[in-house]
């Protein structure tokens, strides 16, 4: 479900004769983790923290002050909507928010029984229209080349492809040892940051390159499946970056163009 949406839930209740209920309700919450370092700045990347994200409960009563005869299961259901700027699902290397879901049933005699399960919130699909090529070209230029990332796209749902098409055209001779795309996610968690290579493909390696010509190479480079969406929200925050690598023998830094893209999780 995506924020905005609505949870439908099925509650079945196996009862013993003559369980006298007092209520019975469920629970969304969501759950934020971040590191803290403090004031003065604490030694190494702080101390974990957590909040619930939500301003107000998210609570559905499904049955109240009932006595069962019998021990034939009873269905009750709810729903429950998730607020529209609710933050998605994020399970990364320090960035973490997570959904559960809980029901309680509250008895006249006896202690609570409570039943959890997490849930998935998506981050809803990106729609971008009339769109040139010039917007969704990136350029740099070096003293021994000038590099152009033209895409097809740069937003994407995970388990997606960015593609598009690297240019580049040389000012003289250069061997490239190897010319590839990279997929870069950048975390933030309060204190705490990462930025890990999710996924390359090479385009070419061992190329002798000349200034006689232009190149340029086609990629298609997968999105990993993660639950990763670009985010912003409260203390956490997940980019992505797509970067294009020309590394050739003559130079020590290697040739590179990138920018940002944008990642969703609903299919």
């Amino acid at each position: 479900m995506q924020p905005g949406g609505t949870i439908d839930i099925k509650i079945t209740i196996r009862p013993t004769m003559g369980l006298n209920v007092k209520a019975g309700q469920v629970e969304v919450t969501c759950t934020e983790q971040w590191w803290d370092k403090g004031t003065p700045a604490a030694n190494g990347d702080g101390r974990r923290q957590s909040r619930s994200v939500l301003s107000q409960p998210l609570v559905q009563s499904f049955i109240s002050d009932t006595e069962f005869t019998n021990s034939e299961p009873v269905i009750r259901y709810a729903r429950i909507q998730i607020p529209n700027n609710a933050p998605p699902t994020v399970q990364g290397s320090v960035a973490q928010v997570a959904w559960e879901l809980t029901g309680r049933l509250e008895f006249e005699n006896g202690n609570p029984v409570t039943k959890s399960r997490e849930i998935t919130v998506l981050t809803p699909p990106v729609v971008q229209t009339g769109r040139s090529a010039a917007d969704l070209t990136e350029e740099a230029s070096f003293s021994g080349c000038t590099l152009a990332m033209v895409l097809v796209n740069d937003a994407v749902g995970a388990g997606g492809y960015l593609e598009g098409e690297l240019r580049a055209r040389m000012n003289g001779k250069n061997q490239a040892k190897d010319i590839r795309v990279e997929l870069h996610s950048v975390e933030s968690a309060g204190d705490r940051q990462a930025e890990s290579l999710q996924e390359q493909v090479s385009l070419a390696s061992d190329v002798q390159l000349t200034s006689d010509e232009p190149y340029v190479w086609a990629f298609s480079l997968p999105v990993p499946e993660r639950m990763l969406p670009t985010v912003k929200s409260g203390h956490t925050s997940v980019s992505w970056r797509l970067k294009a690598v020309v590394d050739t023998v003559e130079t020590p830094d290697a040739y590179h163009v990138e920018r940002e893209v944008q990642v969703f999780t609903s299919t």
